[in-house]
C-alpha cells in the first residue's frame, strides 16, 4: 500500500483512504490490496483563490481490490466501515457536489477467502502556484502544483451607509 501523498497530488483524496485502509487490514495483507483510478475527468473551472489557483477539478472513480480477503479472520464489515468514517471525517466535497455512495461488491473465492472491491466517487481540485521553474503553461505563466495558503476571515466590521459612526462586529474568536 502506499503511503498518504499532499492534497497537490492528484488523486490525493485516494491516497489518503488508501492509507487509512492500510492501518485497519492486517499488514500480512497488504500485498493482496490494489487501488487506482478510473473513468477520470478532468473539468475545466479555473478559480483565483488569491495565494494560487484552482486550474480545475479532477472527477474520478477510486477502485480498492482486495484479492484471497480472509473473510472469517477479518470482517469485510471493518474495512467497509472504516471507508465510510474515513470519507464522513475527510471527504469535504462529496455532499457538495452530490457524489454517489461507495458501492461494495464482495464475491466468495474459496471457502475462506473473498474478493472484495470498493468502488468511490472523488472530486477534487487541482492547485497550482505561479512558479518561473515550473513545469505547467497556463494564462502566460508556469505553474506547479503546490498547496496554497487560503485566508479564512475571523472577524467583520460592517459600516452603515447612512450613520458612518455605527458599525457592527462580528468576533467568531
Amino acid at each position: 500500500m502506499s503511503e498518504v501523498m499532499d492534497q497537490t497530488q492528484a488523486g490525493y483524496l485516494l491516497q489518503g483512504l488508501n492509507a487509512r485502509i492500510s492501518e485497519v487490514v492486517p499488514e500480512k495483507l497488504h500485498h493482496n490490496v490494489e487501488c487506482w483510478m478510473e473513468d477520470v475527468e478532468l473539468v475545466l473551472s479555473p478559480k483565483n483563490q488569491g495565494q494560487g489557483r484552482d486550474i480545475g477539478k479532477l472527477f474520478y472513480t477510486a477502485v480498492f481490490s482486495f484479492e484471497r480477503f480472509p473473510f472469517k479472520k477479518f470482517q469485510p464489515a471493518v474495512v467497509m466501515a472504516s471507508v465510510m468514517g474515513w470519507l464522513m471525517d475527510f471527504d469535504d466535497f462529496r455532499e457538495k457536489h452530490e457524489l454517489k455512495d461507495p458501492v461494495c461488491d464482495v464475491e466468495k473465492e474459496s471457502d475462506d477467502t473473498a474478493i472484495m472491491t470498493i468502488e468511490i466517487e472523488f472530486v477534487e481540485p487541482l492547485m497550482v502556484v505561479k512558479d518561473p521553474n515550473g513545469l505547467i503553461q497556463w494564462d502566460g505563466l508556469t505553474w506547479s502544483l503546490a498547496p496554497y495558503e487560503i485566508w479564512v476571515a475571523e472577524n467583520i466590521d460592517i459600516f452603515a451607509a447612512n450613520n458612518p459612526a455605527a458599525t457592527v462586529s462580528n468576533d467568531q474568536g
